[in-house]
């Protein structure tokens, strides 16, 4: 008996036994490790397509802030036309941006709608940034009126951003009307001084005699805000001009509005309001030939007009 269980242990048969239960093993071995393999490959990739994810939502953020750049500092009152402009005025200047993380370029639009604010008159730029995602197709689509983009957000797979000019024009505006009042400040109290100045000398008792006697006109009857080519009313007379010699500035003309600023002590950037139109200044807006005199400050004509009536 003995015999023949060692006989049967060493028999010419064994091995393949042991060949045959090896290679069964080793085959469902690679099937364990072509699953794992698997399900590690698509984490990986899940994991790829989430960076990718991830790096198009920033790519997307990094361009709205170049459309509020260009808005700002090239285009003033507009977007671009299509986001190569960011690229070509040096807004933007990483050229990795032009195309999302997928390889696409991406999709922009653009529109804009007129509103007042504070009873002055604003156009608002509103605009969309998405990229068509990883399945490359536009999902989303842009929009009409204000009220489509209000409710606008990238769909499916897209992913992107929203930009309106609202908060700059507000910050404008508030520039706007500060120096804007600057200005009427400085130009009542150059008229103020003048005043003084004219009474201290028509006072004395050797008064000159334009004092009593300037065109038909005494002292007490003259504008003395400083003059502009805005007023042609006849008969009237400025003491800037005739008494004291001084220029008549060139109302809306930039390089005369710049140096009145600078006569005011005003920089000569106040010349221009933040949607760079140029200021316009008139001493007379009432036309009249006597006091009181009514002087307005306006970067449009008929818009955007404060004025200052002398007491």
């Amino acid at each position: 008996m003995m015999r023949f269980i060692l006989k049967s242990l060493f028999s010419p048969h064994a091995p393949s036994q042991c060949g045959a239960m090896f290679g069964m093993d080793a085959r469902v071995a690679l099937i364990i490790m072509a699953i794992l393999a698997g399900v590690g490959g698509y984490q990986i990739m899940s994991r790829l397509e989430s960076t990718k994810s991830d790096q198009a939502e920033a790519q997307a953020a990094e361009l709205r802030e170049g459309l509020k750049k260009y808005y700002e500092t090239v285009g003033i009152n507009k977007l671009p036309d299509s986001l190569e402009e960011l690229f070509r005025s040096s807004v933007v200047t990483n050229p990795n941006l032009r195309r999302d993380p997928w390889g696409n370029t991406w999709e922009y639009f653009h529109n804009e709608y007129s509103t007042r604010i504070e009873d002055t008159p604003i156009t608002v730029q509103f605009a969309v940034i998405f990229s068509r995602g990883k399945n490359a197709i536009d999902d989303t689509g842009g929009f009409g009126g204000m009220e489509d983009f209000a409710g606008w957000e990238p769909k499916k797979d897209d992913l992107g951003v929203k930009y309106t000019s609202r908060e700059t024009e507000l910050g404008r505006l508030a520039t706007y009307r500060k120096n804007a009042q600057l200005i009427l400040d400085k130009i009542e109290a150059y008229e103020a001084a003048a005043f003084l100045e004219a009474q201290s000398t028509c006072s004395a008792k050797d008064a000159p005699a334009w004092c009593t006697d300037m065109e038909g006109k005494n002292w007490t009857l003259f504008n003395y805000y400083p003059r502009t080519d805005a007023d042609d009313t006849g008969g009237m007379i400025y003491y800037a001009e005739k008494v004291l010699n001084k220029r008549t500035y060139s109302s809306g003309n930039l390089d005369e509005m710049q140096q009145l600023m600078m006569d005011l002590g005003l920089p000569a950037s106040y010349a221009q309001d933040p949607w760079s139109r140029v200021l316009m200044f008139n001493p007379n807006i009432t036309a009249r030939t006597d006091p009181p005199f009514s002087a307005s400050v306006c970067f449009s004509a008929g818009e955007n007009c404060l004025s200052r009536r002398e007491q």
